[in-house]
Parts: C-alpha cells; structure tokens; sequence
C-alpha cells in the first residue's frame, strides 16, 4: 500500500477532519434510512448506494481515516519535539544520498576525530532524519 506524508497547520487539518466527519455522519444517515426507513434529521439527503451494509462499509471508511488522522496528531501533540520537525528522508537511496552529503559537510570536524570518535558521529548523522 502506497503511503504519503503531508505536513498541513493545524487549523487546515482541523477543517479536513470536520468535513470527513460531516461525510462519515451523511453515509451513517443514509443506513438508518436504509435499514429504518426514516430521515435522521431535516437536511438530511441521503446518498446514492445499493445498501445499508454498503452505506455503513463507506462510514466505517471515513471513521478509519478520522481515526488515523486523529491518531497521527494527538502522537505529535503529545510529543512536541517530534510535531515541529519535518521529515526529510523516508526512502533508503534517499537516506543513503543524504548521508553522503551529511558526511561530506562535516568532513573537517570528522578528520580530527578518533576513530571510536568518528563511529560515533557518524551514527548521530545516520539519526538525523528530520530537520529542525
């Protein structure tokens, strides 16, 4: 499964959660027409499916996605060091570019170094996959 990350403020993620749970709450409305035969509320339209159990699977969907959402921010909320960071590098070759250029920019504090020294440093500049 192809993954991606997105860095959003938190206001626009705000606004993208609240729209999920107006859809997810629209496809709830729509399987208790199906299933009870009547309309949750005033404004409610119901969406275009061939089910209760199609219109339930559609909200479980954007329940997930919520949930995953919400997750993602209440981690990064609980832990600040990590939220004000960007990540840089996700892939390997990627990773392996970025630690060459690493290693070329600090090649003159690393040639003064021991070698128990180097390892080291070397190992902070393998860690350092976000930006500050």
């Amino acid at each position: 499964m192809k993954k991606y990350r997105i860095e959003l403020e938190a206001n626009d993620l705000g606004q993208i959660l609240e729209g999920l749970r107006i859809r997810e709450e629209s496809w709830r409305n729509t399987a208790i027409y199906l299933r009870d035969g009547y309309f949750p509320d005033d404004t409610f339209v119901c969406e275009e499916c061939s089910d209760e159990q199609e219109a339930e699977n559609i909200a479980n969907f954007y329940q997930r996605i919520i949930l995953n959402l919400e997750q993602q921010r209440d981690k990064q909320d609980a832990n600040p060091s990590i939220s004000d960071r960007r990540l840089y590098l996700d892939g390997k070759s990627d990773g392996q570019l970025n630690l060459i250029t690493r290693v070329e920019a600090n090649w003159p504090q690393l040639c003064k170094l021991s070698q128990q020294q180097i390892r080291e440093e070397l190992t902070k500049l393998i860690d350092e996959i976000c930006d500050e």
